[in-house]
């Protein structure tokens, strides 16, 4: 999809998420939940999620076989390397030379 069509269903997703929240407060339980799978499925087209990987999810959910990713927060993250912790630096280039990371570029499509 162009940026431009991004735009306007990200647009669409915060239009949805104001009228839940209206709608919500006058009690209208069955609407709510409506527009709630209106607004998932706008998501899912925003992210190219297919309804197969979807389904998958949601059977992974289900049965609690979905794999763990990322630590969860308080827990300590893996360090590369001991040695450059007192260097103050994250990652070393070859022959111990940092290399220069320069800003990432999103690429217009």
């Amino acid at each position: 999809m162009g940026t431009n069509t991004d735009e306007r269903l990200e647009h669409a997703v915060a239009t949805l998420s104001t009228l839940i929240d209206r709608i919500g407060a006058c009690g209208m339980r069955q609407s709510v939940m409506f527009l709630e799978m209106a607004k998932l499925q706008l998501k899912l087209d925003l992210n190219g999620v297919t309804d197969e990987e979807f389904s998958a999810f949601c059977d992974a959910l289900a049965s609690g076989t979905l794999p763990e990713t990322q630590p969860h927060p308080g827990q300590p993250r893996a360090r590369r390397d001991g040695d450059l912790r007192g260097q103050g630096r994250a990652w070393q280039g070859t022959n111990g030379i940092a290399v220069r990371r320069v800003g990432r570029r999103r690429v217009r499509q």
